[in-house]
């Protein structure tokens, strides 16, 4: 009985030393910041769920998370954000002007 719990602890060492690699590799020595620059970009259309479409200075467009009192025609400032889960988070903008 003694050689079954000493081999239990020892899977369970194993595993759970295995799992230290994982998560310690999300969280890098250089930050949860982008590499990527900022966005100079307007704000082409405002949608009923919370979101705006915006068109960056090179003509793409992004549909980003809309902030309290943008309108249409505002000039919005966007960071990439590094680690999300859907599209629509991928830029952090701010209005500059407007």
């Amino acid at each position: 009985m003694r050689s079954f719990s000493v081999s239990l602890a020892l899977v369970g060492l194993v595993v759970g030393v295995s799992l230290v690699p994982h998560a310690l590799a999300r969280t890098g020595s250089g930050g949860i910041y982008s590499v990527y620059p900022r966005v100079d970009a307007m704000v082409i259309a405002l949608e009923a769920q919370g979101l705006a479409i915006i068109r960056t200075t090179n003509g793409t467009t992004y549909e980003v998370v809309q902030r309290p009192r943008w309108r249409v025609g505002d000039q919005v400032e966007c960071e990439h954000v590094a680690y999300t889960r859907v599209p629509w988070e991928r830029l952090s903008c701010r209005k500059v002007s407007g």
